[in-house]
């Protein structure tokens, strides 16, 4: 009976010292930071409670991201300094671009101290470790406590009154600054950190022709051969991560579907360019790994990102990821695969519809104009709203739990950014030439007037990141310039007023790129104003429109001469049919070539029309 007692007691003290961790261990899961979202109430509350704000900005595929929310944000003592002390406020930067553009210096995570009113007081870039972490936050609050702490000036993206020097000035400032980036060692752009810079390369490609100087075209080749060499040279997919140092070694293989989308339309380039069938082979390698590893067949769109971590079968068995992708398909399998980030953000997929008629033009797959169509049909069913705007995320299709909470559907229904909707515009664009549906035009004007009117910065031109703005910074509103977004939007209205016949496009993309090439938003952009340097490009020399003039668009001798022009490279070409009219009727198709200073002879659908258009472009000076 004793001993039946004592087996009873042991098994009762098991159950309850059981219960008492579970409770214990429930408990401390439920402890966490009180997170709040980037907005006018987070800073109000601030205010009220006369706390600092506590600012935590990144992304989902950060790795170093995920360790912060890992390792230092569950320790509890972090957490409690943070909750007492803090309102904290956690940002995803690719959901919300505008507040990834302020303080995208400080890489991801971002890690920011902020007064109630918004202005900076300390920043620091990357993650930090527990015990190292407490160190920061006792030290900022002891100093913030005394009012030992000044304003740091990092207000690069306020509207400023627009550079009103000479375009040739502007555009010289800006190429100076970028082509002090580029190695011309190591290749690529940058020094320090190596990164597959997709946008000087497409900017390399357009100078070659509009300069016709050949040292951009090798800057363009020798880059992408760097590229080539960080991917994944069994499924496909170019590594984003930095290397560690300027000789591109030890990229981190992190793939994400933007870079993916830009190199793609790179290597698709370099084929046009050069004839070298390497460069189609490493353009098909990155639409391989699109279409196997993150093309969502549910929604006919493409996720994110995918990790370089590996989502281990077994744990028993470890990994490096250098290794791991340096294995065969098979051997890989063994191990499990890096997860992916099924997020759906409108930009990226619209990069993508942009990449794929570059692919379609170099390759002539029709296949690759199918999946163009299809992404942007997509894009529009699941993101263009009742105001013929696009919401920044299409959706979150992630089975676990995201790092950082996606602002609502409705309020991405509300809230409108220039980011993604720049990027529609100019896919769109594209889209109506390869295709000339007249609904892709449509749906271009619909936006340029939504954008125009609520984007629009009517003091000092240019637009701003979006209409939110959630705090001021001493009493001033704090509104986001991005020149990478203003360069994008520029450059839709440079084609779209070329290709239209529109000169009050023209006035807008004029002022938009003058109002962000002041040196405060300029120098702090560094390499990464590619973009801007097309746009001032497109500016100054405009493009050649390829028109071609017929009363019967649907005829098989147009739909011949059309498919000669679809199949001409030229980065600076703009492609369109039309019925006579501004041009006069031929009696048959009639191709015509103009820029903004001559127009070709008329040029009809014969084995000689390409040689006949390259003819009149290589006349122009």
């Amino acid at each position: 009976m004793c001993l039946l007692s004592s087996i009873l007691l042991k098994h009762m003290f098991r159950i309850l010292h059981f219960v008492f961790l579970s409770g214990f261990l429930c408990l401390q899961a439920q402890v966490k930071i009180n997170w709040q979202a980037w907005s006018e109430k987070a800073f109000a509350t601030a205010k009220k409670q006369a706390k600092p704000v506590f600012l935590d900005v990144g992304t989902e595929w950060c790795t170093a991201c995920n360790l912060m929310e890992e390792k230092t944000y569950a320790d509890t003592s972090v957490i409690g300094l943070i909750n007492r002390n803090f309102i904290a406020i956690k940002a995803d930067a690719e959901a919300q671009p505008d507040v990834g553009a302020r303080f995208l210096e400080w890489g991801w995570p971002a890690l920011i101290f902020l007064n109630a009113e918004g202005e900076q007081l300390y920043a620091l870039q990357g993650n930090r470790r527990p015990e190292a972490f407490i160190e920061i936050l006792q030290d900022f609050l002891s100093k913030y406590n005394k009012n030992e702490l000044k304003i740091q000036n990092n207000d690069f993206f306020s509207s400023e009154p627009p550079d009103r020097s000479g375009l040739k000035e502007i555009y010289k400032k800006a190429y100076d600054q970028l082509d002090y980036y580029y190695d011309s060692l190591y290749y690529g752009w940058g020094y320090a950190l190596k990164i597959p810079l997709y946008q000087p390369v497409e900017l390399s490609f357009w100078l070659t022709k509009s300069k016709k100087d050949q040292r951009e075209l090798k800057k363009a080749v020798n880059s992408l051969k760097q590229y080539s060499k960080v991917s994944d040279r069994i499924e496909g997919g170019v590594y984003f991560g930095c290397s560690s140092g300027r000789s591109w070694k030890g990229a981190q293989p992190e793939k994400r579907t933007e870079y993916q989308a830009g190199v793609m339309h790179n290597y698709a380039e370099a084929y046009q360019a050069t004839g070298n069938a390497v460069w189609l082979k490493e353009a098909k390698l990155i639409k391989k790994y699109l279409m196997r590893s993150m093309f969502s067949a549910q929604d006919s769109l493409f996720y994110n990102s995918q990790e370089e971590y590996i989502d281990l079968k077994d744990l028993s068995k470890v990994i490096e990821p250098e290794e791991y992708f340096k294995l065969p398909e098979n051997e890989r399998r063994k191990y499990g695969i890096p997860p992916i980030d099924k997020t759906l953000y409108t930009d990226i997929n619209f990069r993508l519809v942009k990449a794929f008629l570059k692919l379609y033009e170099a390759n002539r797959d029709s296949e690759d104009l199918k999946l163009a169509v299809q992404t942007a049909e997509q894009i529009c069913r699941k993101a263009l709203t009742q105001q013929a705007w696009f919401k920044t995320v299409i959706a979150n299709k992630n089975e676990t739990t995201r790092m950082r909470e996606i602002p609502s559907d409705s309020t991405q229904r509300t809230v409108m950014y220039l980011k993604p909707n720049a990027h529609a515009a100019v896919a769109m664009l594209q889209l109506y030439q390869f295709t000339q549906d007249s609904s892709w035009l449509d749906r271009c004007r619909q936006l340029m007037n939504v954008i125009n009117d609520r984007l629009m910065d009517r003091a000092n031109g240019g637009y701003f990141s979006t209409e939110q703005i959630p705090f001021s910074e001493g009493g001033k509103f704090a509104s986001t310039k991005v020149l990478t977004e203003n360069a994008m939007f520029s450059r839709f209205l440079l084609e779209y007023s070329d290709l239209m016949d529109d000169d009050s496009a023209l006035l807008l993309a004029e002022k938009a790129l003058r109002s962000v090439a002041v040196e405060k938003i300029l120098g702090n952009e560094e390499r990464l104003i590619a973009d801007f340097v097309l746009a001032m490009d497109k500016l100054i020399k405009h493009h050649f429109v390829f028109t071609i003039v017929s009363a019967s668009p649907n005829s098989s001798e147009t739909q011949m001469l059309f498919r000669r022009v679809k199949e001409f490279y030229h980065p600076g070409k703009l492609m369109k049919i039309e019925k006579p009219g501004h041009y006069p009727d031929m009696g048959r198709p009639t191709l015509f070539i103009c820029n903004n200073n001559l127009c070709s002879m008329p040029i009809y659908f014969s084995e000689s029309c390409k040689k006949e258009m390259q003819d009149f472009i290589q006349k122009i000076k």
